[in-house]
């Protein structure tokens, strides 16, 4: 697998966003966008060096969440074909 998000023709992009949940854990990040885990964990850690934006994570009962309103907002702005949205 490539890593790219591949839409349904049925799905749009903006209907793809707008139907994940507000808190992702990284599993399930990884497993939509076809990432590995550890690359989540890899912004995570490196946050500061990548260019990773603030607020991307929140952790919870001791658990880590991806926040995606703001990794719609980092996508978009890294994508040509999500400036869009």
């Amino acid at each position: 697998m490539s890593g790219a998000v591949i839409f349904p023709e049925s799905q749009s992009r903006d209907s793809f966003f707008d139907n994940l949940k507000g808190w992702m854990r990284p599993q399930e990040v990884a497993d939509t966008f076809g990432i590995s885990v550890l690359t989540i964990y890899s912004w995570k850690a490196k946050a500061k060096t990548r260019r990773i934006p603030e607020g991307l994570f929140i952790k919870f009962n001791r658990q880590l969440y991806v926040r995606t309103d703001v990794l719609r907002r980092w996508i978009s702005s890294q994508n040509d074909d999500f400036q869009k949205f």
